[in-house]
């Protein structure tokens, strides 16, 4: 009986220790699942306030370009080219104490504007951005189909509404002028790397920045536009006479301005597009603003 009564009290024992290992690994897994929640939590919360400082950063760089407008040329005697700002992509950073904008401006006509160009510069805009010829071809005859009169295509390899609906998109073509730029995005084959041609994480050599989310210079983004008469790409655009790249009442400019935390990343970048009026209170008029 005692033999019998020590086996019991052994196997008791025995019972109550796993149960009690049972319960110490629950108690773990959910204090390791609380704190990883905690942390990740947190590390959203930070990415957030990261963010919202960014796009503040970026809403500074905006007003320091539109402040700017309008100022003449540095001559070089008493002023420097960063207290005169020119339309002319020039980058400029700006610093605050919580971080940086970085700025660009640029003159809107000098661009190809893509509800006017016909299929041999819309072509020679693709080709630029990267595109094979045969490619390139196909795609500028869609461009014209989607922003041309009437139903009937244009070319054959353009889409008109039953080729829309054949790719299972709930749309067609406008048949006339886009009215934003993005909206290329809408024509089958425009992706967002063709549109944007986002520079990712890579030092910029102008401004030594690293983490800035910046379209490249030979995407249809910074090539194309809605604005203007111009169709054809500028020959060098880096060797542009200087009276090509100043304020001109009327005139329509593009701003870019990333803003980027001394905390790290992600940066925002702010797209806006104005009319330079110096007889409005304002001094400008807003015709499209963005965050990237």
């Amino acid at each position: 009986m005692r033999n019998l009564g020590r086996g019991l009290l052994t196997k008791r024992d025995g019972v109550v220790i796993i149960a009690v290992l049972w319960i110490c690994a629950l108690i773990m897994w959910f204090a390791l699942r609380t704190s990883s929640e905690t942390r990740l939590r947190g590390e959203e919360e930070a990415h957030i306030l990261r963010k919202s400082q960014a796009f503040h950063l970026a809403v500074g760089g905006c007003y320091e370009g539109l402040g700017r407008m309008g100022l003449p040329p540095a001559t070089g005697l008493h002023e420097s080219v960063e207290e005169n700002w020119q339309p002319d992509g020039r980058p400029h950073v700006v610093e605050y104490r919580t971080g940086r904008a970085f700025v660009t401006i640029e003159r809107e006509d000098r661009k190809v504007n893509v509800n006017k160009a016909g299929l041999p510069q819309l072509k020679a805009v693709l080709e630029k951005a990267g595109m094979e010829e045969g490619a390139a071809e196909s795609l500028s005859g869609l461009i014209v189909d989607f922003v041309s009169k009437g139903d009937t295509s244009s070319r054959f390899h353009g889409m008109k509404k039953d080729p829309y609906k054949e790719a299972g998109l709930h749309y067609g073509p406008f048949n006339g002028p886009l009215i934003r730029l993005d909206q290329l995005l809408l024509i089958p084959g425009v992706t967002q790397q063709l549109f944007y041609g986002y520079l990712r994480n890579r030092e910029d050599a102008e401004t030594g920045e690293t983490g800035m989310l910046l379209p490249s210079k030979d995407s249809l983004f910074q090539m194309l536009t809605v604005y203007g008469s111009n169709i054809t790409l500028p020959e060098n655009s880096e060797q542009q006479a200087p009276q090509m790249n100043t304020w001109g009442e009327g005139g329509v400019f593009r701003i870019l301005s990333v803003g980027q935390t001394n905390s790290g990343p992600p940066p925002v970048t702010i797209w806006l597009t104005v009319r330079f009026a110096p007889e409005t209170p304002e001094g400008y008029q807003t015709l499209y603003r963005k965050i990237l």
